[in-house]
Order: C-alpha cells, then structure tokens, then sequence
C-alpha cells in the first residue's frame, strides 16, 4: 500500500467509525458526531475534504446550502459542520475496504515509504493536538482562541524537540506569560497574539538551549482523544500512551511497532 492509500484508509476508516449510517451509504455531518473525528474542526474538515478529492465521498448539498455556497464571499462561514457526505462506494466495496484495513493493520509492513508516511502524520496529529490544547487554554482564560494561528510555527519548531505533552506545558507558561502581560498593560491588546506566540517561541527555545526536565501535561478529560488519533496511535503505531509523551520521530516510531511486533 502506497502512503497516499494508507492515508487515506486510516481517514476513511476514523470516518466509518464516528459517522456512517448502519447501511455504509452516507457520513453524518461533523455536528452530529458523538465523538470527535479528528483532533479540532479545521483538520476534521480537511479529513473529509481530502476524502472528497480522492472521490470517495461527495458533499449532500440541499438547495439552501447550494444558494449559502453561490453567493458567500467567505464559504467556509457556511461550511461543513452541517453538511453530510453520501459515500460513493457501494456498502459491499466499502465494507471489503473496512476489512482489508483491519488485517493491514494487524501487520504492517514498515518499508520506507510507509514510514515517512506514518511519521508524517504522526507530525501532523501531534501539531493538532497541541494547537487544540492552545486554543482551549486561551478559551478557557477568557481571550481569542483564534490567537493560536499566530503560534503555529513556533508550535511545529517546538516539536522537533519535545513531545506533545511537553509543549502543552510550554503552552502553559506561555498562558502565564500573556496573562501577566495583559494584567500589567505592557502590550496594547491588539498585540497579545503575538505575545502569546512569541512566548511559546521563547519558552521552546530556551527549554532546549538549557537542557529543562519537562514531565509535561495531563491531557484535559476536556479534550478527549479524537477517533483518528486512537486509531493511529493503539491500532496503526501502538505507540499508545506514549503517541503524546515522545517526540515524533522515525526511532520512536520504529520502536513502537518493532516492540509489538516481538511482544506478539
């Protein structure tokens, strides 16, 4: 299997398991899932949308959501929250797909190009997660969640050398930091994203330079893990309670899976 197909199965798999219909023709819109698809909205748009470009699902447009598409400048105001997707597939092709996924992923094999693909998304979810958690920090003390898109790049240069849960807690300091700052009337409010941002830059570079022990932070009961996750970290890597605690990297990846592999 090629790294664009197992993405994709992974994709469609979480997909299956948090919303088809009993009878595999169609996907319930994201705001009437019970469980999350994917770490936040943005990247469990992106799931379907990427789904949609390979064709296997397609959008169930009614004419009022078709006119909303038409005429808005900003179409995403609009977008997918409420919107189901009708899987192209027949129920048959998708329920063979299903199984063949299951028995991939009981035994994986680790070439390359599966590898750096694993790796990618381990990447990827480890970015979500903590740009999740910034976004509920931020949230949760009263300011704009919306500031976390001014720290994505510290974020992803922070996890080239700490695991998720170790930059949560520079998330944390960083929350302190900005906290202060806005008490104290240093910055001019307009400017506290880039406060916020540049913090977490701060606190990663530093905690690295200067060699910090950091236990990192206990996941919010808040923010449960989404089904993509789970299904990457316990069914695909097995990297399971470690998915958040060790940094990505192709060692740790090829640990996880080697130590499966000889346990069973």
């Amino acid at each position: 299997m090629n790294p664009t197909d197992l993405t994709a199965s992974l994709f469609f798999s979480a997909a299956v398991r948090v919303g088809a219909d009993i009878s595999l023709t169609r996907l319930l819109p994201l705001d009437a899932l019970n469980k999350p698809l994917a770490p936040h909205d943005s990247y469990s748009q992106r799931v379907l949308l990427s789904l949609h470009a390979l064709g296997i699902i397609e959008p169930e447009v009614s004419q009022s959501h078709a006119e909303d598409w038409l005429l808005a400048r900003d179409w995403m105001h609009h977008g997918f929250d409420s919107i189901a997707w009708r899987i192209r597939w027949a129920p048959r092709d998708c329920r063979r797909q299903h199984e063949e996924l299951k028995v991939l992923l009981r035994d994986i094999e680790l070439s390359d190009d599966t590898s750096q693909a694993l790796l990618a998304l381990w990447e990827d979810l480890a970015l979500a997660e903590v740009a999740q958690y910034a976004r509920w920090t931020l949230a949760k003390s009263g300011y704009n969640p919306g500031w976390t898109d001014q720290a994505i790049d510290g974020l992803r240069r922070a996890l080239k050398d700490f695991s998720a849960s170790q930059v949560m807690y520079l998330i944390y300091l960083a929350m302190r930091t900005l906290a202060m700052t806005h008490q104290q009337g240093g910055q001019d409010a307009t400017r506290l994203s880039l406060v916020f941002a540049d913090a977490i830059a701060s606190y990663a570079r530093r905690a690295h330079a200067e060699g910090w022990t950091i236990r990192g932070m206990t996941r919010p009961v808040d923010l449960p893990l989404s089904t993509l996750a789970l299904i990457f970290a316990h069914e695909v890597t097995r990297l399971d309670d470690e998915y958040l605690t060790v940094r990505p990297s192709p060692e740790a990846l090829m640990i996880a899976m080697t130590r499966h592999r000889t346990v069973h």
